[in-house]
């Protein structure tokens, strides 16, 4: 079968044929390859000379070859640019691949056949998936240092404060939700077993507001202070908040309430000092 080009007729075609980097052949309408570049054959292991009057799916090897989901078929059949991504088989190797197919015309404007033009894109995609990787990487570590960030907020907004030995002070500030109020109590127990204080002054004076749910959490931070052996006292409770929770019928009999929190400090202080180990923290002061 002859060749649509006859590259020896015609040397400057053929070396810009085989200077395109991609691969190019064409096929008639029969599928029959009639014409190859080098760099087509290369990508199948072959010479150009191995490739002429060969079937198109004999030498490139994809799923859509000898199917109705052909490219080349579609192309013609549609008289239209078909482009996509496969793959190609070689060696048991998977090849992935990016293609065009369009008609082929000869001087009359009759298709004649069509001609297919595919690069490997293997570097591409896995330079892609690196920046993909890179990408999640960057991600995470953006989500870990926020998680962070907002860990070191809530303890910043959360401190547990050693006003004096003994007397511990846990200033809230700022709207409560249950995390924070979890969090802070938390920290709050910690406190009380890393230094044995048998007082602690809960001030709510930077709260704006309280809910039930707060309030909840407020009693249960008191009793969880009372099981561990700490006296637990309530201060800066606001008109607003006293309200809120009078209408909620929140029980506060069994908890000690101060205005200020240098009045909470200065109960503890009394009561501190009644007590053997209080009367030795000032003897020590003092000496």
């Amino acid at each position: 079968m002859n060749r649509i080009m006859d590259f020896d007729q015609d040397p400057f075609l053929d070396q810009v044929i085989n200077a395109v980097p991609s691969g190019i052949f064409v096929i008639d309408k029969e599928n029959n390859i009639l014409m190859v570049n080098k760099a087509a054959a290369e990508m199948v292991g072959k010479s150009p000379g191995e490739c002429f009057d060969r079937k198109c799916w004999d030498i490139f090897k994809t799923p859509m070859c000898n199917t109705e989901q052909c490219t080349c078929r579609r192309a013609v059949e549609s008289n239209s640019t078909i482009r996509g991504l496969s793959i190609m088989y070689k060696d048991g190797q998977e090849i992935p691949i990016e293609y065009a197919a369009r008609p082929l015309r000869n001087f009359e404007g009759n298709i004649i056949g069509c001609v297919e033009h595919f690069i490997d894109i293997s570097e591409r995609l896995e330079k892609e998936r690196i920046i993909v990787k890179q990408q999640e990487e960057l991600l995470k570590k953006r989500e870990e240092d926020i998680r962070h960030l907002q860990e070191e907020i809530l303890e910043l907004s959360t401190p547990v404060i050693e006003v004096w030995d003994g007397v511990l002070a846990l200033p809230l500030v700022g709207t409560l939700d249950s995390h924070r109020a979890k969090l802070a109590t938390e920290r709050l127990l910690d406190a009380i077993e890393r230094t044995r204080s048998p007082f602690v002054i809960i001030d709510i004076t930077g709260v704006p507001t309280v809910d039930e749910e707060v309030a909840n959490h407020i009693l249960q931070t008191v009793d969880a202070v009372k099981l561990m052996g700490s006296k637990a006292i309530l201060t800066g409770i606001s008109p607003h908040i006293a309200r809120t929770m009078a209408q909620l019928g929140v029980d506060m009999s069994n908890i000690t309430v101060q205005g200020r929190m240098s009045d909470a400090l200065h109960v503890a202080l009394s009561e501190f000092v009644k007590q053997p180990s209080g009367q030795d923290t000032i003897k020590k002061l003092v000496s």
